[in-house]
């Protein structure tokens, strides 16, 4: 089994920083691994298959393994299947620019990280990122969690994007109840002057705020004059 060094680990961070440096709202994470050949051209190794799993290359698990220093070090924000840079992030990528002291400082920062959590998540977190010489063990088991919620939230992106706009409403009115409040009226089917919920604080209505709720879908951007 070939191992992953401290400065291929670093070149594979700074590449995923590369990335996002002019990336505010993030990327998905699915398209910075794709992207990261360009940048940082996978190993022979890394262009290769698992044995036990034809088809799934090492390299993103690769990146994904590589990238768990940075997240516990507050550099990296991984959220609902996209990856983000925080202004620490940005400064250490500034800061540290040979790829060995940058994944140093990030594994210190990780360790300061563990110190404060309860002893059996240090213990087990700290035993995972040690392993380093094992990196196709800890890539895939790494990713396994990560992949699922990006999964997750691709689903539920595509189902809203393709529901029904009246199912939307009753969803949108679903979220409202669970939230607790007491939603009074959904707009039937046809014209509705631009009010599709109405929902109260309580559930006579008698105290403020009453909300009216006009649902939209848009799939690209709006700015604040679009809305």
């Amino acid at each position: 089994m070939s191992s992953i060094s401290q400065v291929r680990v670093g070149q594979l961070q700074r590449g995923v920083f590369k990335l996002l440096l002019d990336q505010p709202e993030g990327l998905p994470a699915k398209e910075i691994i794709r992207r990261m050949a360009g940048v940082v051209p996978p190993t022979d190794f890394e262009k290769s298959d698992y044995p036990k799993h034809p088809g799934i290359q090492r390299f993103g698990k690769m990146i994904r393994f590589a990238t768990i220093a940075p997240v516990k070090a507050g550099w990296v924000i991984k959220e609902k299947g996209k990856w983000y840079l925080t202004q620490e992030g940005k400064g250490a990528y500034a800061r540290y620019q040979d790829p060995e002291e940058f994944s140093r400082e990030a594994r210190r920062l990780f360790h300061q990280w563990a110190d404060k959590q309860p002893k059996e998540e240090a213990d087990a977190e700290e035993q995972f990122n040690e392993e380093i010489g094992t990196a196709e063990t800890i890539a895939n088991a790494s990713s396994t969690l990560e992949e699922a919620e990006e999964t997750a939230w691709n689903e539920i992106e595509a189902y809203v994007q393709a529901i029904n706009p009246y199912d939307l409403q009753k969803l949108v009115a679903a979220l409202l109840r669970a939230m607790g409040y007491h939603v009074a009226w959904i707009s039937p089917p046809g014209p509705d002057k631009g009010i599709d919920i109405v929902a109260h604080n309580d559930a006579l209505g008698t105290s403020a705020p009453r909300i009216k709720v006009q649902v939209k879908r848009r799939a690209d951007k709006i700015n604040v004059d679009g809305l």
